[in-house]
Parts: C-alpha cells; sequence; structure tokens
C-alpha cells in the first residue's frame, strides 16, 4: 500500500510539473517568441471614439400639431486605419460612385469654397475669403506665400501636392476624392487621435446593406444611426417655421466655440433660427471597436445624447392654411377684376392675425411662400437644387422666401386714418360728435390744390369722426391732420408701434418708416409744408409699415391701448414634458381717453357695417359686429401699376379676440382683400360663410401719392 500510495503522489507531482511546464513554456512562448506578433495583433482591434447625433428638438402648433420632427436615418463615417494614401484615395472613389449609384449625397464642405464644373472655381469668394481660407489653420492652413486666387492652380495643389491622388484619375475623379479628403482634412485632429469623421447622412438602406455586405472594400467606413429633420405640410408655414441647413464658414467661425462642427446642420431662418439655442441637443459620445480591416465589432454608447427641446408655437396650423387659401384665391379674383385702376397685376400678399389680449400670433402668412423640405436635401437632388437656385434668384420678382409679413414695408393708405383720429381727438383738435370739418370736393392746403375722392363736385358736407372714417373722405383728413399737427402724429403712430421693430421672436425683422419732420430733412434736405402733413393724415408721404405693425396697432386699438409685444413662441417644452421657458404677455399701455377709443371703434364699425362703409359687403350675415378699415395705396407715381389693397380689423368689435391685417400687393382696394379676413374670422369663429360674400363690392378708389 505504501509502494503504491508513493506511485500516486510522485505521478501527481510529475503531472504538476507538465502542467507548470506547458504554462511556463506558452507564456513564453507568448511574450517573448511571439510577443511583437500579439502586440501587432492587439493593435489591429482598436477603440475609435465619435459623437452619436442628438436629435433636434420638434416644433409644433398650438394645438400640438408636429410642423417639424425628427425620423431616424443612417449615416456614414470614416476612422483611422492602416490603409496606405492610394488606398484611402481609391476607397472613397470607390464610396463616391456607390452613392452616386444609389442616389445619396453626402458632407461637402469643399464646394462652399471651390466648386468644380469643370472647370474649377472659387464659389463666390472675396479675394480675402480666399486668402483667408487657404492660411486658415482649420482648414488648408497653407502657408502665405503658398496662396492662390487661381482656382485652377489651387485645384492642381490640392490634387498633385496636399492629397496626392493619382495622375491616373480624371479631374472630375480627383475632385470626388477631394471632397472627402477634404472632410478628413477639416476634422484632422479628431481622425488622427481615433475619432469618427462624418462622410454622409441620411443614406439608403441600399447603401447601408452594401457597405456592411462589401465591408473589406471600404476600409474604415462605418455605418451608425442618427436621426433626420422632416417637415410636414409646411407651405403655409414656411416663413415662420424656416429651415435648417449646413453651417456656413462665417457661422463655423462664430460658433466653433460653442461646439459646433464644420459639417453640423444649424437654423438658416425662422423659428429654427429663432430658437437654435433650445432646438439643438447635446451629442452624445460611443466607443467602436473595428479590426484590422476597419470594420465595425463593437459599439458601446459611453453618454446617451440629450435631445434638444420642442418648440411649441402660438401658431393655429389650420387657421393657416384658410389664411393662405384665402389669400390665394382673392388675389386670383383681383386679378381677374378690370374695374378701376386694375392692371390685372396682383401677386403677393401677407396675413396676421393676432390675440388681442396677449400678443400672440395665430396666424402669420406670406403668399407666394415655398417649401422649406427643399433644403434638408442634399447636393444629389438636383431637382431641389434648382428649386432653391430659382428662389434665390426669385429675390426680385415674387421673392417667395421673404416674409412679407415682418420684412416688406407698405404704405398704409386710409388704414392710417384712425391714428390721425387718435392724435386729433387727443389733443382736442375734435370732438367725437364735433362737424367742424367740411368736405366742398376740393381744398387749398400749402399751396396744393387737394380733391375728394368720393364726391370732387359737391363733397360729403359736415362731417363727424364717424362719417370721415365710414366714407374715407380724404379731405376730412387732410383738414383734420393739418389741424393736429405732424408732431401730434408722428407721436401718436411712435406709440402705436409704427416705423419700429415690434420686437417679434422672429429674426430679420425689419424697422419701416414713419414720416417726420427729421426724416424728411434727413432724406430730402427740405422743410416740411403742410401739404406734406396732409399727406401723411392719409398714410402716404414716408408712411411705410410692415403687416405686423399694422396689426399689432389694430390689437392695440382693440384692447383698450395695450401695445403688446408679437410673439409666436408659446413655450419650450423639455424631453420629458416639462415646461422649461412659457412666454409671458408683454406691452406698454398707452395714455389713452376711452371716449377716444369708442369713437374710433364706432367709425370703423360703420366701415364694416354702415351702407356708405367701404368694406360692408364682406361682412354681412355675421352675427356680430367688426371694426375695419380699410386703405389703398399706390405703389409709384404716374400709373402703370395698381394700387396696393390693406385691410385692417378687429373682431367681434363689442368683445374683441382677434386683430387681423391684410395686404395684396397690387390688390386696388382695401375693400377687395376684405374677403380674406372674413374667411379668417369664419374659420375662427366656426361660422358658415355668408351667401353674400360673393356680392359685388364696392370699390375704394386709390390715394393720391405726391
Amino acid at each position: 500500500m505504501d509502494k503504491k500510495l508513493k506511485n500516486r503522489y510522485f505521478i501527481l507531482c510529475l503531472g504538476f510539473m507538465v502542467f507548470g511546464f506547458i504554462i511556463i513554456f506558452r507564456l513564453f512562448n507568448l511574450q517573448i517568441v511571439e510577443g511583437e506578433k500579439y502586440v501587432a495583433d492587439s493593435q489591429k482591434r482598436i477603440l475609435k471614439e465619435g459623437e452619436i447625433e442628438a436629435p433636434r428638438g420638434k416644433i409644433l402648433d398650438r394645438y400640438g400639431t408636429p410642423i417639424a420632427v425628427n425620423r431616424q436615418g443612417y449615416a456614414l463615417y470614416i476612422v483611422k486605419t492602416n490603409i496606405t494614401t492610394s488606398e484611402m484615395n481609391e476607397m472613397l472613389l470607390k464610396l463616391s460612385d456607390l452613392l452616386e449609384k444609389n442616389g445619396d449625397g453626402h458632407v461637402n464642405t469643399l464646394s462652399k469654397f471651390l466648386k468644380y464644373g469643370p472647370p474649377a472655381e472659387f464659389n463666390n469668394m472675396t479675394e480675402k475669403q480666399i486668402s483667408d481660407w487657404q492660411t486658415n489653420s482649420d482648414r488648408l492652413n497653407m502657408k502665405k506665400e503658398e496662396v492662390t486666387h487661381d482656382p485652377s492652380e489651387l485645384f492642381k495643389y490640392l490634387r498633385d501636392e496636399k492629397f496626392k491622388i493619382d495622375p491616373l484619375f480624371t479631374d472630375a475623379q480627383a475632385y470626388r476624392i477631394m471632397v472627402f479628403r477634404y472632410e478628413i482634412l477639416i476634422n484632422n485632429w479628431n481622425f488622427s487621435t481615433g475619432g469618427m469623421v462624418p462622410l454622409a447622412r441620411d443614406v439608403s438602406m441600399e447603401t447601408v446593406a452594401e457597405i456592411e455586405e462589401r465591408n473589406h472594400e471600404f476600409p474604415g467606413v462605418i455605418t451608425m444611426t442618427e436621426p433626420v429633420r422632416e417637415y410636414i405640410d409646411t407651405y403655409e408655414e414656411a416663413h415662420i417655421l424656416g429651415y435648417i441647413r449646413a453651417i456656413n464658414s462665417r457661422q463655423y467661425d462664430e460658433l466653433k466655440d460653442e461646439g459646433y462642427d464644420n459639417d453640423d446642420l444649424i437654423g438658416q431662418t425662422g423659428v429654427e433660427k429663432s430658437a437654435e439655442r433650445y432646438l439643438r441637443g447635446k451629442n452624445g459620445r460611443v466607443t467602436v471597436e473595428v479590426d484590422a480591416e476597419g470594420k465595425l465589432t463593437r459599439k458601446l454608447v459611453t453618454m446617451e445624447a440629450m435631445p434638444g427641446h420642442d418648440v411649441v408655437l402660438t401658431i393655429d396650423t389650420n387657421l393657416q392654411k384658410v389664411a393662405m387659401e384665402s389669400l390665394a384665391r382673392n388675389i386670383e379674383r383681383i386679378r381677374n377684376d378690370n374695374r378701376g385702376p386694375n392692371y390685372g397685376d396682383a401677386f403677393a400678399g401677407s396675413a396676421v392675425v393676432l390675440d388681442v389680449n396677449s400678443g400672440a400670433v395665430l396666424t402669420m402668412v406670406s403668399y407666394p411662400s415655398f417649401d422649406p423640405a427643399i433644403y434638408l436635401a442634399g447636393p444629389e437632388d438636383a431637382e431641389a437644387q434648382q428649386m432653391i437656385l430659382e428662389l434665390t434668384k426669385d429675390e426680385q420678382k415674387l421673392k417667395a422666401l421673404l416674409n412679407r409679413a415682418i420684412q416688406e414695408n407698405y404704405a398704409p393708405g386710409s388704414t392710417f386714418k384712425a391714428i390721425t383720429a387718435v392724435a386729433g381727438l387727443e389733443k382736442g383738435v375734435i370732438t367725437p360728435t364735433s362737424n367742424t370739418i367740411v368736405c366742398r370736393g376740393t381744398a387749398h392746403i400749402g399751396g396744393r390744390n387737394l380733391f375728394c375722392l368720393e364726391k370732387p363736385t359737391y363733397g360729403h358736407g359736415p362731417l363727424t369722426l364717424k362719417g370721415g372714417l365710414e366714407t374715407s373722405c380724404n379731405l376730412y383728413f387732410y383738414e383734420l391732420g393739418v389741424r393736429t399737427g405732424i408732431e401730434a402724429l408722428t407721436y401718436w403712430a411712435n406709440n402705436f408701434g409704427l416705423g419700429k421693430k415690434t420686437g417679434i421672436d422672429l429674426p430679420n425683422e425689419v424697422s419701416g418708416t414713419m414720416s417726420s419732420i427729421e426724416l424728411k430733412k434727413k432724406l430730402r434736405n427740405d422743410i416740411w409744408r403742410p401739404a406734406d402733413t396732409a399727406q401723411v393724415s392719409i398714410g402716404q408721404f414716408d408712411n411705410s409699415f410692415t403687416p405686423l405693425q399694422m396689426a399689432n396697432y389694430t390689437a392695440t386699438l382693440a384692447n383698450g391701448g395695450k401695445l403688446y409685444r408679437p410673439h409666436v413662441i408659446k413655450e419650450i417644452v423639455k424631453y420629458d414634458g416639462s415646461v422649461v421657458n412659457r412666454t409671458e404677455p408683454s406691452y406698454t399701455q398707452l395714455p389713452l381717453k376711452e371716449s377716444t377709443i369708442a369713437a374710433v371703434k364706432e367709425g370703423m364699425v360703420a366701415v364694416t357695417s354702415s351702407i356708405d362703409g367701404t368694406a360692408q359687403e364682406a361682412f354681412r350675415g355675421l352675427p356680430f359686429e367688426v371694426a375695419g378699415k380699410t386703405g389703398s395705396a399706390q405703389t409709384q407715381s404716374g400709373g402703370g401699376r395698381s394700387p396696393n389693397g390693406i385691410f385692417i380689423c378687429y373682431a367681434p368689435a363689442d368683445d374683441p379676440q382677434i386683430a387681423i391685417a391684410v395686404i395684396v400687393e397690387r390688390g386696388v382696394w382695401g375693400s377687395n382683400v376684405a374677403p380674406v379676413a372674413r374667411d379668417i374670422i369664419d374659420e375662427y369663429f366656426g361660422l358658415k360663410a355668408a351667401d353674400s360674400r360673393n356680392a359685388e363690392l364696392k370699390p375704394e378708389k386709390p390715394l393720391f401719392n405726391p
């Protein structure tokens, strides 16, 4: 037994010794003999870090109807691998061919600076911009002595020296390679330190499938999912919504310290721009592992992306559609109407609807409009790019990109007469019932003969303020304005926000102009004359306001003198539903007498309800009264173009809720434009259109513009 036991111990010890020897030999082999090989192999599996694109916040109307949302898309990124420059160039051209075959676009920052037609050419750059681009350390990083202003020379430099592209490739192929190489160049620090550089966004599933299937042909190219912006039926909301587009060089220089990259999409106009800091989310972080061929083998999210905040607007998208449709329909009707000084040239317009008790913009349309979704299309979408080009070239024609509600000024014509009335009443020149102003058909003011357009032979006779507003008698307001004085007219117009920016939360608002002694001196270097005051009093001379200003002035009359700051953003909501910011109404109380408001209201009600009212046909059959004022203003001296048609109103007259301003360029008369306001009122209050809507409208004659 002892001998057997000893044998067993021997065998066991021998086994341990053999096993230990094997382990030692294996470790020696791994660390000493084949150590370098395994180190090299381990380095072939490299960890790369990149960003996870954060979803942009949604944009919704006041009732939660989506306007701008996100969908899931696919993007292509490149990471550094152990391939030669020549191999990379060949691979990038192959990638470009694949994207083109599947109709997918790609990132193309280079085209902002250098395009290839052929030939190569700079993209609308000044000589200084060309020099700055080439010497910028974040871009080409060339020495000053290397700078060239010849695009062909620069193209050759990039091809032969910077990117070392094989001469066997054509110039067109070389440029396609340059596009991707430039993206890597301007993101070189990120690329060389293990980061991911985006090459294409929102690519098709076909492209993703081919990249995955042929991954050995595309070393370092990996696919990722990311959110893609999408607009939903936004023709009517285009000017409010705005659009996003790739960041330009100027914006990048201004925003790079805030974390923006060369290829980021950024709000360019509208709410997309004004609410950019809320809509933009916070990108997450991801670590990916790639093998020796650059194929993605593992992905680990190290920090989740934080979505941007949602922006809820004050806009009613349904009311927007009604207003836009009505504008288009009535413009067509006006164009085919041959009465009076109508040249059949009505073509554009705007309508603004405000909540008179908060300044919230319920509707803001500008006709014609455009589809903002075309700006989301990539460079491969030739149709979209052509549409963008046509919109840009259209600046002197229909100007569809222009938000006429806040970016275009119009002479208000007779809609200004309510301001003249306010100024006269507040100064005590007239009382609500006085009839000391007599219209005799003609009047001699400041060395000029002025006429009543309605009754130039005999005139209206003695008129009260109500009668003056009801008939829109020019002679009444000429006389009232001269008695009141230009200083009072300017004072009250400014108080009502005319000729000044409203401060709305949209970019690129213009201020307009309000006539004054100082402005005439500045523009014409001339003294002020009584005839100038007469013209100002009926909304002419240098008076020029935006539709939003006119709607806001109307709302101020309606609410008893509260001049609100208009706003289109109702609230900002975090992704978890909590409210980040809510727009609170802000206003200035004007020092108006109640009797003044009552007197002006009485006259404006007569405009829409009296038999002599200039807009009574459009509002027949309503269950409540509307306070309104028509206007007409010539667009050029001497004829040749139809006058603009303008209409303002608020409703109901006894309990105002909304104020409306409508302008149709070359719409002839304010009465032509009033039906648009009626359509808006019918929709807002849920009313059925009256049968008399299509009745012949009483024309308001255009005003004389010196």
